[in-house]
C-alpha cells in the first residue's frame, strides 16, 4: 500500500460511492491532516477579519462551505469537488443503487448543460415523460446554469412521497414538470435473448448492485443457451472501479487488467482478474457517451481479445478519482491518477475508436434492443454471425 501526497490508499472492500451523473472511477481513501497552511495563510487572514469586524453575524456554515468549493475549484478539475455532508451522503446512495428520487441520470454535454441521458422504467421520469436527450434548466425554480453536478443532485433527490418541480427544455421549449419522489432500485444490468441463441446484455452503469445483476443475467443467458454475447454500454457513463474490475473477472484470463499511473512515475495494478474465464465469442457496443469505466471495460475486453467493438468513438475520460470523507461528514473527490489497461495507452482525451464505425440514426431508442432500427446492434449480430 503506497502514500501518495498524504492521502493512504485503501482497500475497497464494497462497491459504493462515485457519482453515476459523473461518470468517474472512484476509490476510497483515509485522510491524514497536513498541519503546514503556510500557503493559504491568506485564507485564515481573511476569516480572522469576517469573524472580527462583519456588520452582521456571518453564516460561517455557508461561507465556509463555499470558500472550500472555491478552494478545490481552483484545481479547474470539472471532475473536482467539495460535497457538503448533504451533498455527500446523496453520492454515495446515488452509487450504492437505491435512493429516493426520479429515475432519471444527468450529465454535463459538451455545452455544459444538464442533460439527460438515460431514464428508468416505471420510475416517476418515466412516467412524467421525461425523455433522453431533455436540458434541466431549473430544479424547484432555481436556475442550474452554475450549478455543479453535485448541487444539482441534491436538488432532485429526497425524502421519498416528496415533490420536486423540473423545468426541462426540449426543442427549444420549457416545460416545468411536478414528480413526486420515489425509492428507486436501479436495474444497471438488462437482458434479453435475440435470435440465434445471441444474448444482448446492457450494462447502463457500474454501481454497487452492478456485479451481482451482471453475474444473474450472464448465468440467465447461459441456461437459456446463449452461444455469443452483446454488451451494450452505450452511454454508460461510467462509476465504481470496483464494480468495474468484479464484472470483468469472469470474463478474462489471469492477470493483471489494469494500472493506475501517478504524478510522481510510480504506478500501481488497479484491476485484476482469476483463473477464471468465459469464452464466448462477444461484441460491445460503444458511443460517445461511453466513458471512464465503461471505456476501460471495453478497452480490457478487446487488449484480451475478447471482443470488437461496434458504434462511434468513446468519451475518453481516462483520469481515476478518490472521493474522501471529510471530519464534518463531507466530502473531497480529486482526480489522482491517469490510468490505463494492461495493452493500451491511457485513452484520456482520445477515446477508444471502435474496430467498427458505424453512425447511429438520429433520434433511434437504444433504450431495448431493436434489430432493425438499431444499426449499430444489427452490425454486431452481422459480426457475430
Amino acid at each position: 500500500m503506497k502514500t501518495r501526497n498524504k492521502i493512504m490508499l485503501t482497500a475497497v472492500l464494497s462497491a459504493a460511492a462515485a457519482a453515476l451523473v459523473t461518470g468517474s472511477i472512484f476509490i476510497y481513501t483515509s485522510y491524514k491532516y497536513r498541519t503546514d497552511h503556510e500557503e493559504i495563510s491568506e485564507y485564515f487572514e481573511v476569516v480572522d477579519y469576517i469573524d472580527k469586524y462583519y456588520y452582521k453575524e456571518p453564516d460561517k456554515e455557508s461561507y465556509m462551505d463555499n470558500a472550500l468549493k472555491g478552494l478545490v475549484a481552483g484545481l479547474e478539475d470539472e471532475y473536482a469537488a467539495y460535497m457538503t455532508p448533504e451533498e455527500y451522503n446523496s453520492t454515495m446512495e446515488n452509487l450504492q443503487g437505491s435512493f429516493a428520487g426520479i429515475g432519471a441520470t444527468i450529465t454535463h454535454n459538451q455545452e455544459k448543460q444538464f442533460v439527460v441521458t438515460e431514464i428508468i422504467e416505471n420510475s416517476p421520469a418515466s412516467a412524467a415523460g421525461i425523455a433522453i436527450g431533455d436540458i434541466i434548466t431549473k430544479v424547484n425554480g432555481v436556475p442550474t446554469n452554475n450549478m455543479d453536478i453535485n448541487e444539482l443532485v441534491s436538488l432532485v433527490k429526497g425524502e421519498e412521497g416528496t415533490e420536486v418541480t423540473i423545468t426541462i427544455k426540449r426543442e427549444n421549449a420549457e416545460k416545468d414538470i411536478t414528480l413526486i419522489r420515489e425509492v428507486i432500485e436501479s436495474d444497471t444490468v438488462d437482458y434479453t435473448m435475440l435470435d440465434d441463441n445471441i444474448a444482448y446484455i446492457k450494462i447502463a452503469s457500474f454501481k454497487d448492485v452492478t456485479p451481482q445483476q451482471f453475474n444473474e443475467a450472464i448465468e440467465a443467458a447461459i441456461d437459456d443457451g446463449a452461444e455469443k454475447i452483446v454488451y451494450d454500454l452505450r452511454n454508460n457513463l461510467g462509476g465504481l472501479l470496483t464494480s468495474c474490475e468484479a464484472v470483468l473477472d469472469p470474463l478474462l484470463p489471469e492477470g493483471e487488467v489494469a494500472y493506475a499511473e501517478y504524478r510522481d512515475g510510480s504506478s500501481d495494478v488497479i484491476c485484476m482478474s482469476d483463473e477464471n474465464e468465459l469464452d464466448i465469442p462477444s461484441v460491445i457496443l460503444v458511443n460517445e457517451n461511453t466513458a471512464s469505466a465503461s471505456e476501460l471495460f471495453s478497452s480490457a475486453m478487446r487488449d484480451f481479445g475478447k471482443a470488437e467493438l461496434v458504434g462511434t468513438t468513446t468519451y475518453g475520460k481516462g483520469i481515476m478519482q478518490t472521493t474522501i470523507k471529510l471530519s464534518n461528514n463531507g466530502g473531497l473527490r480529486m482526480t489522482i491518477a491517469e490510468y490505463r489497461t494492461a495493452n493500451s495507452d491511457c485513452f484520456h482525451g482520445e477515446g477508444l475508436t471502435p474496430d467498427y464505425e458505424v453512425q447511429l440514426p438520429e433520434n433511434t431508442d437504444i433504450s431495448t434492443p431493436d434489430v432493425e432500427k438499431d444499426t449499430q446492434l444489427k452490425k454486431a449480430i452481422e459480426i457475430l454471425k
